[in-house]
């Protein structure tokens, strides 16, 4: 006999199977308060043989004590002598029991005689042999009785609580035979749990029938059968066969669902179903919930629209027909209308009674097609033809709302506006003009069915506006009347002329710029730029706004006596587009400058040094040096607080010309220095 009670095999069974299968016999244990139940079953003809013959063991390992695992493995036999089927006359007092009766005809009954030997003889007695055995689990399966007389039930009343066994059952057969694989479990006290709900159970109602169905896939380790029970009023239930039910499949299917139909007296009765699943040990389960109903007659034709009528060109009037008997078995109606033949249809009216045959449409469309439905709890019958109504429509669309739009710099306008919300919409057009007063010409190539579109300006006009407004139109061509008037500002891609200087008058310590203004319309102010003579970047004196006088003029008071300055004008539009600059006056400070500057150069290799005399009235904070090579202009190398400065960043062979600028406290500056040339 092959023994697995070694120490990998229990450690693997301590690890995860609640359910083990071997491949002579087959285990099954449950938990309950007081006790484990264990139920097995050889797994072919010929172990059911052997086990009938000689018998079944028992025996429990202890193997976890309060949640520790023992150093040593208890081992009890829990049968002292093999468990067989009980003799013949043990059964006999129970033998109206069906599942009784059908077992001990298997196990104790003589098997049909075999005629002189044939293939087709042979074939049929082997067929007999494994029906005897299949019929004999069936019947342990279904009864707990029958299980324990046919010797594949044993009750472990001595279980401990807080303590976890490795159970297993093998046939004890002679050393001279080879022995079926034993068959284990591992389980305690403490995986007790109650039997569940089954789940997933439905009825379809038919003509004098209910099919009943439920999951029996997620609950086939718990439950092998069920028992189907109805009730008239939803308390008082009684199952509808003697015999529990058992979902029949070939070897290698798992089914998922379980199926029952019921026969019933009539279609007016309500009944209450509900369905219990029985375990291998014969315990009853708890209920499903219940599903409730009665027969009916099934949905086989739709109803027929029989009449039709426009009232007042507002509304439709319908009536239908449908035989008056199938109230009882249908739900109602529904109607539905689509603008047109084909497509998705809006549900528009269901029925309150499954008595009502008219319906009036009090909103309908201009162009309408109606399709009716008559329905229950699972069906739904359409008629085959839609029925079409027309309204006379001489009323137009509503005038469009939140027409907007932008211009880009190419000269694309995109435009949008609200959606309307009449029915019989068909679209928009969009019409376009240079000037309010102006006739609006249409640009849209035909109906817009979108609310945007895209149109294609010139930039390059004197007009500076372009304006916009929209019609709708439906589907009879009913055209609204014209949305407010879209203005949109073209983009400015033309700079403003330039402004001219006037003259510049000498005034006490300050010089009076003025100016003709830019004669461009759109001009919102103009900028004022110095720099002294020696300079080379203009910088940005000030900015005025636009005056309505044709001159304009600015006083300079930052200016240094005797200093020589050179002015020029801008003009900035309201699209931030500049003139040319207007044509640079130079003009000398009244006075006469109080400082003189002399630079002087001495070569080294690879270095220049310049030093120099400023002779100021005020106080030098920085020098300013400036270098060019070649012929390029001059640019500022660096600043020197001090009287000299070291340049070392110089090229070979090339002309290095050098000139410094002092800047005094009050952030004045003087004009450039004389200029010194070398060559390295």
């Amino acid at each position: 006999m092959k023994r697995l009670i070694t120490g990998i095999f229990i450690l693997g069974c301590f690890c995860g199977n609640t359910f083990a299968q071997a491949s002579g016999v087959q285990l099954l244990c449950r938990p309950v308060h007081d006790s484990i139940l264990l139920r097995w079953a050889p797994t072919g003809k010929q172990e059911w043989d052997l086990g009938n013959q000689y018998g079944y063991m028992v025996k429990r390992h202890t193997i976890l004590r309060n949640g520790k695992l023992l150093e040593k493995v208890e081992r009890t036999l829990l049968t002292t002598t093999p468990q067989k089927p009980a003799p013949l006359q043990a059964w006999e007092p129970y033998i109206d029991d069906k599942y009784v009766a059908t077992a001990a005809q298997c196990i104790f009954g003589e098997a049909e005689g075999l005629p002189p030997v044939s293939p087709v003889a042979i074939a049929r007695r082997y067929q007999q042999e494994q029906n005897r055995f299949s019929l004999a689990l069936y019947a342990a399966d279904q009864s707990v009785l029958t299980a324990r007389l046919s010797g594949l039930y044993f009750a472990d009343k001595t279980a401990v609580a807080g303590e976890k066994y490795l159970y297993t059952v093998y046939i004890p057969l002679p050393d001279t035979l080879p022995a079926p694989d034993t068959a284990f479990y591992f389980t305690g006290l403490s995986e007790y749990r109650p039997l569940p709900q089954p789940i997933d159970f439905s009825a379809a109602w038919d003509d004098k029938k209910v099919m009943l169905s439920w999951n029996i896939f997620y609950l086939k380790e718990v439950y092998n059968s069920y028992v189907v029970e109805k009730s008239r009023d939803g308390k008082q239930y009684a199952p509808i066969s003697d015999n529990a039910m058992v979902q029949l499949s070939d070897a290698v299917v798992s089914p998922e669902y379980a199926y029952r139909t019921d026969s019933l007296n009539d279609n007016i009765t309500t009944w209450y179903y509900r369905v219990r699943g029985i375990n291998a040990f014969g315990e009853t389960g708890p209920a499903s919930d219940s599903v409730v109903g009665h027969g009916r007659i099934p949905i086989t034709y739709a109803p027929e629209i029989v009449k039709k009528e426009v009232r007042h060109n507002r509304e439709v009037y319908f009536e239908w027909d449908y035989p008056e008997e199938m109230n009882t078995y249908i739900t109602g109606f529904r109607v539905y209308r689509s603008p047109q033949p084909a497509g998705v249809k809006q549900k528009v009216y269901e029925s309150r009674t499954a008595a009502e045959r008219t319906f009036t449409d009090a909103s309908p469309d201009i162009t309408n097609y109606y399709a009716i439905s008559v329905f229950d709890s699972e069906v739904e019958k359409f008629s085959a033809n839609n029925t079409y109504v027309e309204l006379v429509d001489s009323i137009p669309p509503a005038v469009p709302a939140g027409l907007a739009g932008t211009i880009d710099s190419a000269g694309k306008v995109l435009l949008t506006w609200n959606a309307n919300e009449d029915r019989d919409m068909d679209g928009y057009r969009v019409y376009r003009s240079n000037h309010p007063e102006f006739e609006f010409l249409l640009v849209s190539p035909g109906v817009i069915k979108d609310t945007s579109f895209i149109d294609s300006i010139r930039l390059h006009t004197l007009t500076k506006y372009v304006y916009y407004r929209l019609s709708a139109i439906d589907r009879r061509q009913n055209q609204s009347a014209f949305s407010p008037i879209l203005e949109l500002k073209r983009p400015d891609i033309i700079p403003p002329v330039s402004p001219a200087i006037k003259s510049i008058d000498e005034q006490k310590d300050a010089l009076l710029i003025t100016w003709i203004n830019s004669t461009s319309e759109d001009v919102i102010r103009h900028h004022i730029y110095r720099k002294e003579k020696s300079d080379t970047v203009f910088q940005l004196l000030a900015s005025i706004d636009r005056q309505p006088e044709k001159l304009s003029a600015y006083t300079d008071e930052s200016i240094v006596q005797g200093a020589v300055y050179i002015y020029q004008i801008t003009a900035e539009d309201d699209s931030g587009l500049s003139s040319p600059p207007s044509l640079p006056v130079q003009k000398k400070a009244p006075g006469e400058k109080n400082e003189s500057i002399v630079l002087k150069i001495q070569e080294r290799a690879g270095r220049v040094t310049l030093s120099w005399r400023i002779e100021s009235k005020k106080k030098v904070q920085r020098v300013v040096v400036y270098r060019a090579v070649g012929d390029a202009p001059l640019q500022i190398v660096g600043y020197s607080t001090e009287e000299r400065y070291v340049d070392t960043d110089v090229l070979p062979e090339q002309t290095h010309r050098y000139r410094i600028k002092a800047i005094f406290d009050d952030e004045s500056s003087s004009d450039l220095s004389n200029e010194v040339i070398t060559k390295m």
